[in-house]
């Protein structure tokens, strides 16, 4: 008799898996021990107890407790995406630019209470902000360079002037850094909004439903995202700025 999974039933985890949320479940846990305690009175025992895991596995995924608190390394850009973007039609660079940008996130997307308490925790220990935009700086280049090339693609080669190549050079790295403040200018809006942390949440049993009915529904950060985008768009187009 053979064993076989039924159409339809999800698929058993498979290591991959098993390893994000173990990676997840870490950070989560270094996330919400600093808001508690602080950084400097936050351990890797601490971690690795409330993670349910061993040292031995905690250095497996992270090097060092900063690094479980910031999360890992921004990915690098694939080539099939990266030529994509190049040839993508149409004009309108801002949208190509932040899916693109998205490309270096999570392989199964933002965690929003993770993303929003982590930037609290940046909020609270300025430094590991800088730590942050310090790994940031290599996926800037990689954005920039893509950038500079789709700008480049109705140049005509050789007769594009050294001064013409420069000028679409800062065009790509000024558009590069500018969605980069985008992007913090939009989280500094939506994490207020997006409430208190896990932990520190208020009772959700029902007490106060009546006045949760008439409240506006907290955005997405993908909403959100959108939303400052448009609001970006309709500042350049100020007349006067």
């Amino acid at each position: 008799m053979t064993n076989k999974v039924a159409r339809g039933a999800p698929r058993p985890p498979s290591r991959e898996d098993k390893q994000h949320e173990t990676s997840l479940r870490v950070q989560r846990s270094a996330v919400s021990l600093v808001l508690e305690h602080g950084f400097d009175h936050v351990t890797v025992d601490m971690i690795c107890s409330q993670s349910g895991i061993s040292q031995r596995t905690f250095f497996n995924y992270f090097k060092t407790k900063t690094a479980a608190i910031i999360g890992p390394e921004p990915q690098s850009i694939d080539e099939t995406r990266a030529r994509a973007f190049i040839a993508a039609p149409g004009a309108d660079l801002l949208p190509d630019v932040l899916v693109l940008m998205s490309a270096i996130g999570p392989r199964t997307g933002i965690d929003e209470q993770l993303f929003a308490d982590r930037v609290r925790v940046f909020g609270m220990h300025p430094q590991l902000m800088q730590q942050q935009m310090e790994r940031m700086f290599r996926v800037t280049s990689e954005v920039g360079e893509l950038v500079y090339l789709r700008l480049g693609r109705e140049s005509s080669g050789d007769a594009e002037s050294d001064a013409d190549r420069a000028f679409r050079h800062d065009q790509a790295q000024l558009l590069t850094h500018a969605m980069l403040g985008v992007v913090r200018f939009m989280a500094a809006q939506w994490v207020p909004s997006h409430g208190c942390p896990a932990d520190a949440a208020g009772d959700d049993s029902g007490e106060n439903s009546g006045d949760d009915a008439g409240r506006t529904t907290t955005p997405t950060l993908a909403e959100s995202l959108t939303r400052t985008i448009e609001l970006l768009r309709h500042t350049l187009g100020t007349v006067g700025l």
